[in-house]
């Protein structure tokens, strides 16, 4: 079974504060141009998307840089809906990607206070890296402060931030296969993505 973990792209979505305020529109019609095609105004970081090395170290890799096996393989996922502060004093063992589920994108078309989002701490981060994963994922709009960011893609360890938790919940405890492509840009700091998990049944 494949469950889909994004979030809509569209008009009037929430975004991260300070950038580009994503919003689709017509750019053509079927009625006066013989066919439908849309615009795309969307920021690197807009929606369910992927934070690559780029993003916060100097000299680091660009989004076409990195192997697409990079950004998919076995995940555990853990429930850390009670903490805006996330510490992990240990990192399950099992699989290569760690999925994280908060709760904070339930009601997430209202908009986030960013004061209280949920976060992973420094010490968490360095877990992380210490655990071996090639990729950590989360239901929030950020998965830490910068020191986070430079943290774990200065040690070449993918992101995979703003999943949709109503889909994530379903996979609490669980392994599956997990999986975030996203869209081809060169020389980028990030891209949306389409993330999906692979579940046996």
């Amino acid at each position: 079974m494949i469950l889909d973990l994004s979030l809509y792209i569209e008009n009037e979505m929430p975004f991260y504060p300070g950038d580009p305020k994503p919003y689709i529109k017509t750019y053509k019609t079927l009625e006066k141009d013989g066919v439908n095609l849309h615009e795309l105004h969307l920021g690197t970081h807009t929606g369910t998307h992927v934070d690559v090395p780029f993003h916060f170290v100097k000299d680091g890799k660009t989004l076409d840089q990195i192997p697409l096996e990079r950004f998919m393989g076995n995940a555990t996922s853990l429930a850390v809906t009670d903490q805006s502060n996330i510490k992990l004093d240990s990192i399950p063992n099992e699989g290569d990607v760690l999925v994280l589920y908060t709760g904070t994108n339930l009601q997430w078309k209202k908009g986030w206070d960013m004061s209280s989002i949920a976060r992973i701490d420094e010490t968490t981060a360095k877990n992380i890296v210490s655990s071996g994963k090639k990729l950590v994922a989360i239901d929030s709009p950020s998965i830490g402060y910068p020191e986070v960011h430079r943290i774990l893609l200065g040690n070449d360890i993918m992101i995979v931030e703003n999943l949709n938790s109503h889909a994530l919940s379903q996979l609490v405890g669980k392994k599956f296969q997990f999986m975030a492509f996203p869209i081809l840009v060169k020389g980028v700091d990030g891209a949306p993505a389409r993330a999906l998990a692979s579940i046996n049944i």
